[in-house]
């Protein structure tokens, strides 16, 4: 008789599993749109430029002089309607890894202000851009172009004093990026001995500045950084390796004013965004490695305090999952490809998966 609860136990439970697995997933794994769309790095849910209801917008890291647009039907994704923004008058935001919407028709396409694989700084990737979808205009904001994206530029200089948790965050972005200089000045050096892959290896491991994550509220603009991690925060020492939020000051210069640090059990931020309460985080590894990403979730007043701010676990996504959008209790996720060498087609086409959230 036991054996026979146990086995009915047990069915109950993949029954169960199984019903839960197919709720959650209004739309599984597909194919988001074609070439030259491959690399999907960052989603938002805006009006459609052309008056026709909602899209998905969507940026590709490798793509700097346009935006993609797919049509939303009530939960579902017009995956093969793909829509092209083109950036007006030859602008160019290399590596867009992250979309906010400021109001209606406007958004902001941030670049991820990162060094390349081997720690060499990218000027180019020092800007973000004010993009007006109806209009079709974008202004270019690059007051970095030119620096080094340390605190020495990030923070607002006309803060009288900097707090203990803003100190925290320029030690682990200041140290990491000394450390990517050393890297880069080895490769630069015409008597190193280090090799290209050597320098990746390293590089990869240093976790320099890479911003991937941005979420509006209201006013309010805050930026994920992917790394690097701060090791300890504090006044909490006992909480180690906590994704950083950055707060813009404002819109005029990529200058910030406050920092929150988010729990992520060790992951930085691969995207954010947000509903009416809460503020979603896909959660990846700050290097290049395949492991599944992670959707978490905290409440939005949490960023209005000095404490840690802890994080639920929602549930695990697919490796690469760069995008993210929320519309109610549905997830838009849209999975990172591979562009290659395969013109006009993709190595390893974008993705995306259409989630129900609890």
């Amino acid at each position: 008789m036991r054996k026979h609860k146990i086995i009915f136990s047990l069915h109950f439970v993949i029954i169960f599993t199984a019903l839960m697995v197919s709720d959650r997933l209004l739309a599984a794994e597909e194919t988001l749109g074609h070439y030259p769309l491959c690399e999907a790095s960052a989603a938002l849910l805006v009006a459609c430029p052309d008056g026709t209801g909602e899209c998905l917008l969507v940026a590709d890291n490798e793509q700097g002089k346009e935006l993609y647009l797919f049509p939303v039907n009530g939960q579902k994704l017009d995956s093969n309607v793909q829509g092209i923004f083109k950036l007006p008058n030859g602008v160019e935001i290399s590596d867009i890894e992250a979309l906010a919407g400021i109001s209606s028709d406007k958004v902001l396409a941030f670049a991820s202000h990162s060094r390349n694989t081997s720690c060499e700084i990218k000027p180019k990737r020092h800007q973000f851009g004010k993009v007006n979808l109806p209009k079709a205009k974008t202004d270019v904001v690059d007051t970095l172009r030119s620096k080094k994206v340390t605190c020495e530029h990030l923070f607002d200089k006309q803060m009288p004093v900097m707090d203990a948790p803003i100190k925290a965050a320029c030690k682990a972005i200041d140290t990491a990026d000394l450390l990517a200089t050393l890297i880069d000045d080895a490769v630069q050096a015409k008597n190193s001995n280090l090799t290209e892959d050597d320098a990746k290896n390293l590089c990869n491991a240093v976790n320099s500045f890479n911003a991937e994550g941005s979420v509006a509220i209201g006013n309010d603009v805050w930026i994920g950084l992917r790394a690097p991690l701060l090791k300890a925060h504090p006044s909490q020492p006992e909480k180690k390796n906590l994704a950083i939020l950055l707060h813009m000051k404002d819109l005029t210069a990529y200058t910030f004013d406050r920092v929150a640090f988010v729990d992520l059990d060790g992951r930085g931020v691969r995207d954010l965004s947000s509903n009416a309460t809460s503020i979603y985080v896909i959660a990846g590894p700050t290097e290049d490695r395949t492991e599944p990403f992670e959707l978490r979730r905290f409440p939005k007043s949490a960023l209005g305090k000095t404490e840690v701010i802890k994080s639920d676990l929602i549930l695990n996504l697919p490796s690469s999952s760069e995008g993210l959008a929320i519309s109610g209790k549905t997830a838009y996720v849209v999975i990172d490809g591979d562009k290659g060498n395969n013109r006009p087609n993709c190595n390893e086409p974008a993705k995306y998966e259409i989630l129900s959230l609890p």
